[in-house]
């Protein structure tokens, strides 16, 4: 089998997951982490060997047997429903939160099911998941951690796992912190506030590791924020009922945690930033032997197989994407259920519509949808041979669908698909459509060769270089990677036509070059890109590495070669560079 059959039946197994598959996966999941948690948890729940035991009360009400902390009231749920004071802040498969109005201060009340196998299983050796979370809680503040304050937690009346309930206290002043880093990520303005919530994060994980404290699941959206206007910002840590105690975390430890912690900054905080971060958390550490090089680097092999994962959950029911006939549709789309292939027939062939490519493989055009433009692109087969390779690989609409997401799962500006559908025949798929979100922009070329402004083509070529290096740097190699396949939208360079896109394979330095010239080769007739912003780019791409600059010499030596031969080729093929 050739290498590229290889990385075809990697992405078939990938995109067209079987219910064995599944299971076994689901199995899999069950007793990792049953194996980690089952005799701790399980000597936990009998009570009496439970180290954190708390002096609360026990309590029957309204069908639920309450354990109330110290001086605090029953909760009364169904008095608070019945009068209005709940309200649904957050809901899905597995839990409820539900914020309600009380003259002392509103309380957050989170329904906890064991309404899956998987759930449920892990309810039998176990203590239910909201004892847990309060125990914990009681735990936390006792070691000086910040964290909810809890109020009661209970069970449904009755034998065998339920539904558990736990009831905390609201942070009046507190905002969880991903509100605040759409704050801090916008521009230069929330520059200062980046500072501060960096040195604050850094020192409340320093100080949670020193006590022994790992959180297995870090990221920003289980932490709330207070953000005093002279002093370092407050955090409180929330959804704590799988926190680990025990002694001061070691190296290892140190690094695993703070890679899942740093899995979501890698890609959206600068390298200051989180260099910044590690060298306010190693101060505040008793001892660190972690370095920012290698918690980098692990943190992109960790994000590695976090995007590996996901491939699934976009050809699956859940509560980003849908399975609709004939395709898939993300649930925020402005697609019905009921979209055909037939409808979008019509909006292509809408007189409205404004066509963008027709070839012999495909058709493109900007159309309306609700009141609203999107790019919609049909694939056709060139032949019938095509089709039958459809039946044991993703075809060009899948591919695109899946890269699409994928891509922007690793950070990389990509239009968001919205719709993907097939024309079935004989149960084999032919035509194939996929719609994305309308990006307002132009070509690459084009905008190159409408600016008059060396100062942009500059920062362009800057820009372009660092995207190109992280796209690489995070296992994605796009062999089409021409002036056609880039738009510039406000500035920022944006990947398109993903069908040549490949992921989840380290790329070599023949590939890095080959790709850099062929980008190089778009460009060979254009007088306004000169050797400068050739090298500026390469030079930026170089200086974007993980592991250092490295020579660049010989990448500009192996870029020249690499154009050079692409120009030979496409000339005695008679065919146009573009």
């Amino acid at each position: 089998m050739n290498q590229e059959n290889l990385t075809q039946s990697r992405e078939v197994a990938k995109i067209h997951k079987t219910g064995f598959l599944r299971v076994f996966a689901a199995l899999r999941e069950i007793f990792c982490e049953l194996e980690g948690i089952v005799l701790s948890h399980f000597l936990r729940k009998l009570g009496g060997l439970n180290p954190w035991r708390t002096a609360d009360r026990t309590a029957v009400a309204d069908g639920w047997v309450w354990h109330v902390a110290p001086g605090a009231a029953v909760p009364a749920l169904a008095a608070w429903r019945t009068a209005g004071l709940a309200a649904v802040v957050k809901q899905n498969l597995q839990r409820t939160i539900e914020r309600v109005r009380l003259p002392g201060g509103a309380v957050f009340v989170k329904q906890c099911r064991a309404n899956t196998p998987r759930s449920w299983l892990r309810e039998v050796v176990r203590p239910p998941k909201a004892r847990l979370e309060f125990e914990n809680a009681v735990a936390l503040a006792r070691l000086g951690i910040d964290v909810v304050t809890p109020i009661a937690w209970g069970t449904a009346r009755g034998l065998g796992p339920s539904t558990s309930v736990l009831v905390t206290k609201e942070q009046p002043h507190a905002v969880p912190l991903p509100d605040v880093l759409e704050q801090s990520f916008a521009g230069p303005a929330g520059r200062a506030l980046r500072r501060q919530l960096t040195r604050g994060l850094a020192q409340f994980l320093a100080r949670m590791h020193d006590a022994g404290v790992a959180h297995p699941d870090p990221h920003p959206g289980n932490l709330l924020v207070e953000l005093p206007p002279t002093r370092i910002p407050k955090f409180v840590l929330i959804d704590v009922h799988a926190v680990r105690f025990g002694p001061p975390l070691t190296a290892a430890e140190t690094l695993a945690n703070l890679t899942l912690f740093n899995r979501f900054f890698q890609l959206r905080a600068s390298r200051a930033d989180r260099l910044r971060f590690w060298r306010v958390y190693a101060m505040h550490r008793t001892s660190c032997d972690v370095s920012p090089r290698d918690l980098e680097a692990a943190t992109l092999r960790s994000n590695h197989r976090f995007w590996a994962n996901r491939i699934g959950r976009y050809v699956a029911n859940n509560r980003e994407f849908r399975r609709i006939p004939g395709g898939y549709a993300t649930t925020t789309g402005p697609f019905n259920p009921d979209t055909t292939s037939a409808r979008l027939d019509e909006l292509l062939a809408d007189p409205a519509a404004r066509l963008l490519k027709n070839s012999r493989s495909s058709t493109v055009a900007i159309v309306q949808s609700d009141g609203r433009p999107i790019v919609l692109k049909r694939f056709r087969l060139k032949t019938p041979i095509a089709a039958l390779k459809n039946l044991v690989r993703p075809s060009a609409a899948l591919r695109s669908w899946v890269l699409g997401h994928n891509l922007r799962d690793r950070g990389l500006p990509t239009p968001r698909p919205l719709v993907s559908l097939h024309r079935y025949r004989l149960g084999i798929p032919y035509e194939g459509y996929v719609a994305f979100e309308f990006v307002d922009g132009c070509g690459l070329a084009d905008a190159v060769a409408k600016c008059e402004d060396v100062r942009v083509l500059r920062t362009w070529a800057d820009r372009l270089g660092r995207l190109i290096r992280t796209m690489h740097d995070r296992q994605v190699s796009h062999r089409d990677l021409k002036a056609a396949n880039v738009m510039m939208a406000a500035g920022e360079p944006v990947l398109v036509d993903l069908v040549g896109v490949t992921i989840d394979r380290d790329v070599p330095f023949r590939t890095r070059t080959r790709e850099l010239a062929r980008l190089n080769a778009s460009f060979l007739t254009s007088e306004k890109v000169t050797r400068t912003e050739r090298l500026r780019l390469l030079r930026a791409y170089m200086r974007w590495a993980l592991h250092g600059r490295g020579d660049w010499k010989a990448w500009w030596r192996a870029v020249a070669a690499a154009t050079a031969a692409k120009a030979d080729r496409n000339a005695r093929r008679g065919r146009v560079l573009a």
